[in-house]
C-alpha cells in the first residue's frame, strides 16, 4: 500500500463518511469510494461496512487502521529525523498529559518551549490518564498518573503528596461537611478510603464527585466542602481561611506518582527530547517551590 493510502483509512476512520473523507483529503467522493475498494481488493476483506449514514469499522478493518496509524507515524518520524540530522529542530511534537500536568505543569513548558522552538508544531490531548493511555500510538510523549504502560519507557516525573483540606470555618462540622472526590484511579481512591474510615470511623460515600481536579479545588474554594488535593495545587490555598493537613495511609504519607511515557527511540527527535528536559526542569522548579 502507498502512504496515501494509509492517509485515506485513517481520514475514513476518523471522519466516519465518504463525503467527508473526501472533503478532508481535497479529493472527491467517488475517487474516495474506488480507492476504498480497491484497498479492500488487495487486503481480501471489508475494512468498512457501508451504511446511509456512516462507515462501521469491521474487526479486520480495526487492526488494518490501526497498522495504517502506525505506518503514518513512522514516516513522520522518518521525516523529523531526517530534519534533525540537518541540524533543524522543527517537525511535529505529539502530547498526551493528564487533567492535572494539563493544567498546571505544562502551561509553563509550552510557554518557554515554544519561545525556543518556533518551527516545531505541537498537538496536544489533555483527559484523563485511562483516556491517554488508551490513545499512547498517537503521542511522542504521555504524561500520565498512577500507573505505567508496558512496553515503554517510563520515567518518574515527580512523586507528589497529598493533603485533607477544609475551610476553617467549618472545622466543627466535618462529620456532616460534603466530601468531595476528583476522578482517578481505583487504588489511589482505595488509599482515601482507607484514611478516611480510619479518620471518621464511618463508611467512605463522597456526596460530591466531579471529573476534574480543577473543578473540585474551585468547589472547596467556595466552601461547598472538604477534599484531598494533591501537592501541586495546593500552594496558592489560603491556609489561614483553609486548614491543610497532609494524609498518611497505614503511617505512611499518600503519594501518587506521574510517569513520563515514551518509546525509547523518541529521544532520536530533538524536539522530543527537548520537551522531556523541559518538563524535567520545571518539576524540579516546582520542587524547589513545594519544599520552601
Amino acid at each position: 500500500m502507498k502512504i496515501d493510502d494509509y492517509r485515506l483509512l485513517v481520514a475514513l476512520s476518523e471522519q466516519g463518511t465518504l463525503r467527508k473523507a473526501a472533503d478532508t483529503l481535497y479529493i472527491s467522493q467517488p475517487a474516495v469510494s474506488q480507492r476504498l475498494k480497491t484497498i479492500e481488493d488487495e487486503w481480501g476483506t471489508d475494512i468498512f461496512i457501508r451504511t446511509k449514514k456512516k462507515l462501521i469499522t469491521t474487526t479486520n478493518g480495526e487492526l488494518i487502521i490501526q497498522h495504517a496509524k502506525k505506518m503514518l507515524k513512522e514516516e513522520t518520524n522518518l521525516k523529523e529525523m531526517i530534519q534533525y540530522y540537518e541540524g533543524t529542530v522543527n517537525g511535529k511534537l505529539s502530547i498526551g498529559v493528564s487533567s492535572l500536568i494539563g493544567q498546571t505543569i505544562l502551561p509553563k513548558v509550552l510557554e518557554k518551549y515554544i519561545k525556543l522552538y518556533p518551527e516545531v508544531k505541537i498537538s496536544l490531548q489533555v483527559g484523563s490518564s485511562t483516556r491517554i493511555m488508551r490513545n499512547r500510538q498517537d503521542f511522542h510523549v504521555s504524561v500520565i498518573r498512577g500507573t505505567q504502560i508496558m512496553n515503554m519507557q517510563n520515567e518518574v516525573l515527580m512523586k507528589d503528596r497529598h493533603y485533607f483540606i477544609y475551610p476553617k470555618d467549618k472545622s466543627d462540622q466535618l462529620n456532616t461537611l460534603p466530601m468531595i472526590e476528583f476522578q482517578a484511579d481505583p487504588i489511589y481512591l482505595k488509599d482515601i478510603e482507607t484514611w478516611y474510615t480510619e479518620q471518621f470511623k464511618e463508611t467512605y460515600a463522597p456526596q460530591i464527585k466531579t471529573d476534574q481536579i480543577a473543578t473540585c479545588k474551585a468547589l472547596l474554594l467556595a466552601g461547598v466542602g472538604m477534599t484531598v488535593l494533591p501537592e501541586v495545587v495546593v500552594n496558592d490555598i489560603d491556609q489561614s481561611l483553609f486548614e491543610v493537613q497532609l494524609l498518611s495511609v497505614n503511617e505512611h504519607d499518600l503519594l501518587r506518582e506521574t510517569f513520563l511515557c515514551y518509546e525509547s527511540d523518541m529521544l532520536s527527535l530533538p524536539q522530543v527530547k527537548a520537551f522531556i528536559e523541559m518538563m524535567k526542569a520545571e518539576v524540579s522548579l516546582l520542587g524547589d517551590v513545594m519544599n520552601d
